[in-house]
């Protein structure tokens, strides 16, 4: 069987964009954090693709060969395959009776979900590597439970506060996967090379830090590097600067005070680290292109 090379094919990025949601391949999206497919093989098809958003893909029945960032993943029933955003994906093959569910997931969803447990994830995709797992009986049981009220709700177009069941049912999901990782052995990171330890470092200290706007130059002295290298060994594991890492973070903090709180936007801006109302209004305007008020008031809607 021919293997594509992903350093002479072209690549196509895959998102959630507005106009990707509106693909019929997608059979729900909310907004351009989630979405959800029973086709996810079709909309990759024999391209080598790079994910612009999480994918986390259930293989229910049959075979497929994947490749993930090439290195070849087979697929079996009742398996389950992560994949984090700047991920190279591309399919090989499937056999004739291949079913598989697929969710799509900003990064600001997996961290707003997540919270005090993204050094788990952190260290599963980023250190480990572990991109697939198979389930047991008794989680396969449990996600045919969540896939069942999923598609229920996804159905009832009718229903109350669709939107935020949906992602409660995502909730339950990442944090079964979360409680999983969290189980397993401890010792590979220990085993890991200095820069994936370092880029470990850096994220859990990230994850951590009350105010998390820093310089990039702050984090790598803690680290006794500098900045130039931190941000080289963050794109070479994870495909984002560290100064990416920081935006990503600081804006999930904003979205968070914004849509929950009921504190005024210099009270929010005191609190995430900038000195004044019109810095933090720049940066609101930079990442989301509206002003905190009116980003606050879609978060709410």
């Amino acid at each position: 069987m021919r293997r594509k090379n992903a350093n002479t094919e072209a690549v196509r990025e895959l998102n959630l964009t507005a106009e990707n949601i509106s693909n019929p391949l997608i059979d729900f999206a909310d907004g351009v954090d989630f979405a959800v497919s029973n086709h996810i093989a079709d909309i990759v098809g024999n391209d080598i693709v790079r994910l612009q958003t999480n994918v986390v893909i259930l293989c229910s029945k049959g075979v497929l060969h994947v490749g993930i960032n090439g290195r070849e993943v087979v697929l079996q029933a009742n398996d389950i395959l992560i994949c984090p955003t700047n991920t190279l994906l591309n399919r090989y093959s499937q056999s004739s009776d291949c079913e598989l569910k697929a969710m799509c997931l900003s990064d600001r969803l997996v961290y707003n979900i997540l919270g005090d447990r993204m050094d788990v994830w952190i260290k599963h995709i980023f250190i480990d590597n572990i991109f697939k797992y198979s389930l047991t009986e008794t989680e396969c049981r449990r996600l045919a439970l969540y896939s069942q009220l999923t598609r229920s709700i996804i159905a009832d177009e009718d229903i109350m506060y669709r939107s935020d069941l949906l992602r409660t049912q995502l909730e339950a999901l990442m944090l079964e996967l979360c409680g999983r990782w969290a189980m397993l052995p401890d010792q590979q990171i220990n085993k890991s090379s200095y820069s994936k330890m370092l880029f470990y470092k850096f994220l859990r200290s990230l994850s951590s830090a009350s105010v998390k706007r820093k310089p990039v130059m702050a984090y790598a002295s803690e680290l006794a590097v500098t900045p130039k290298y931190l941000s080289f060994i963050c794109h070479k594991y994870s495909g984002c600067t560290a100064l990416e890492w920081i935006d990503k973070f600081v804006m999930e903090d904003a979205r968070y005070y914004l849509k929950t709180t009921n504190m005024s936007i210099k009270e929010i801006a005191s609190l995430l680290g900038f000195p004044n109302n019109s810095f933090f209004g720049r940066y609101i305007v930079r990442h989301v292109g509206m002003s905190p008020i009116n980003y606050r008031r879609s978060l709410k809607k």
